[in-house]
């Protein structure tokens, strides 16, 4: 019986290895939370703070989310009076720097939802982060609805660049 736990532990220590050197070693997330939609949106987004706590800059060059088709990277400009999306095919995070995802700002785009339960305040949505050399960072955030004083501009209402 105790052949089998510490197996079990062994191999549990093995799957989260990639995940905490990361974590602990290099990369932070601070506050991930995802923009409560409604369910006629296909899209949302996500915000946090990805912090880079070690002495050599990191790109962060993809993400992904069970809970949505596609996960891309846009940052909101100020053009003529005009919120403008861009699509970004990269993050790159300083040696001891961070990048704020923020209303307004960069952030992530969770398009098109699988399934058919609607996200609500509260829900969870799992996120993984792809870094160039090779690294993941899982990201659990939660959905909240936005304050108006967070809530930046309404994608409905944006230009979208690539």
């Amino acid at each position: 019986m105790a052949m089998k736990r510490r197996v079990g532990w062994l191999g549990l220590l093995w799957w989260l290895l990639p995940v905490v050197s990361v974590w602990a070693g290099e990369i932070e997330i601070g506050d991930p939370w995802v923009r409560e939609a409604p369910p006629t949106l296909q899209t949302s987004a996500a915000y946090m703070v990805i912090r880079n706590t070690g002495t050599v800059g990191k790109t962060v060059v993809g993400a992904s989310s069970p809970l949505f088709a596609r996960v891309e990277f846009h940052e909101t400009m100020q053009q003529e009076n005009m919120a403008t999306m861009v699509g970004r095919d990269s993050l790159v995070i300083d040696a001891g720097g961070q990048v704020v995802l923020k209303p307004g700002g960069y952030h992530m785009m969770l398009i098109g939802p699988q399934g058919n339960k609607p996200l609500h305040a509260g829900d969870r949505v799992p996120l993984m982060l792809y870094l160039s050399d090779g690294a993941q960072v899982a990201v659990d955030a939660e959905v909240r609805v936005a304050p108006p004083e967070r809530m930046g501009h309404d994608h409905q209402h944006m230009q979208h660049m690539h």
